[in-house]
Order: C-alpha cells, then structure tokens, then sequence
C-alpha cells in the first residue's frame, strides 16, 4: 500500500498547510508490515528532525516535518482516504476549504490517484470547485465547469440511487447558478428536479445527505418567495 501524503496526498488525515507541497512525501507500507517513507517534495521532508535524503524504513512514532511549519507522527498518515464519500460537493467542500486545496487535490489526483478512485468522484471535486466560483461571482466559469460535470454524470447514470443523488447535487449547483444570473425560471426547474430525486432515494445513499436536502429546500424556498414577489409586481 503506497500513501502519498500533501495537500493533495490519498492520506485521510486533512493537511491543509500551504507549507506542504501537494504531494510531499510517499510511505510504503511492505508486505513485511514495515514502512518506507521518500521525499517527493523540492521542499524537503525532515525525519525526526534530520532532512530526508532517500528512502529510508520508518517507525509509526517517528516524526516528520512537512515544510516550515507542519509536522505529523507517521502513525497518523496511515489511513487512506475514503474516496467513496465523495458524493456531493458539501461533503468534499468540508474536507478542501479553499480554492487553493482543491486545486491542489485535483492536480495531484489527476497525476497519482485517479485510477483508484470511483468514476464519480473527479466530476464531484469539479462541481466543488464551481461552487466556489459561484461564492466568487466566478459565473461563467462555474457553468463551465457545471456543463461539463453534468454531461459526465448524466452519461454515467445507471439507475443507482448513488448516481441519481450525485446527479442531484449537481442540479442544486445549477439551481443556484441560474438565481445568481436571475433566470428564476430555470432555477425553479433545477431545483424541483433535485428535490424530487433526493425525496425518492432512501437516506444515507450519499455523503452529507441531510445537509444536502436542506440545501436544495432552502434553494426551492428562495427561488419560490422571488418569484412570488415577482408576479405581485406585476
């Protein structure tokens, strides 16, 4: 078992010190049961203090030193991250907070981890990082990048519930993109059409479920008191 640890590492624990390289440092884990750890980093890995010239055997309590002001035991990197969570962009959004993480974890992903994770998950982590565009007023961009997953995600469907919730969040992410651009119209649609699916699946199919449907009713409720006081005025 390889565990690529950085900002964009497969390492479960978060690391989100931009101090760390996206991929910094690799720990093998050897039939044997014993551990190997190599730099991956221009920055340098420091074990136990000492800076990391090759690959070198490590114990679980050593310590390493990702940059200036980051440093883990090796015992807690050891656990992969669960990509199968990756549901929905407000489950991945709690785990990469800004801009900057995410684009780290997609750039790395792409390069290192991509085949050992489900087909779902890169469109999940694109639509994250158009909703954090949709937050920047970065509109075009984020129906770019919604064209694009959504067009990925309807070609996967194939009657799970899994995929139908994934496609779901996408539509609360066009919902809400369509009221920053004020087609209230269009959002309506979106979000009826999310909420819909969400009400037929049973709970727990994906990540942040509950979380997920107060997004979408919360949208639905905006969009319908807009257009309310839209057709009093008129």
């Amino acid at each position: 078992m390889d565990i690529l640890v950085g900002r964009g590492g497969n390492q479960g624990m978060i690391i989100d010190d931009e101090s760390v390289s996206k991929i910094h440092c690799k720990i093998e884990v050897l039939d044997s049961g014993r551990m190997a750890l190599t730099n991956l980093s221009a920055k340098g890995t420091w074990l136990n203090g000492i800076k990391l010239i090759k690959r070198t055997l490590v114990k679980p309590d050593d310590e390493l030193r990702l940059g200036p002001t980051y440093t883990v035991q090796v015992k807690e990197l050891l656990t992969q991250e669960n990509y199968n969570a990756y549901t929905n962009y407000i489950y991945v959004a709690e785990r990469y907070k800004t801009k900057g993480d995410l684009e780290a974890f997609i750039n790395a992903a792409a390069k290192y981890s991509a085949g050992n994770m489900p087909s779902y998950v890169m469109p999940v982590v694109k639509s994250t990082m158009a909703y954090y565009e949709i937050q920047e007023d970065k509109l075009y961009d984020a129906q770019m990048l919604l064209y694009e997953v959504g067009d990925q995600l309807y070609e996967m469907q194939d009657g799970t519930e899994l995929l139908q919730g994934i496609y779901a969040s996408i539509l609360d992410l066009v919902g809400k993109l369509y009221v920053e651009v004020g087609k209230y119209e269009e959002a309506k649609i979106a979000a009826d059409a999310a909420t819909k699916i969400f009400h037929r699946i049973k709970p727990g199919q994906f990540s942040s479920s509950e979380e997920q449907i107060e997004s979408v009713t919360q949208l639905s409720e905006s969009i319908n008191a807009i257009l309310g006081i839209n057709q009093l005025r008129q």
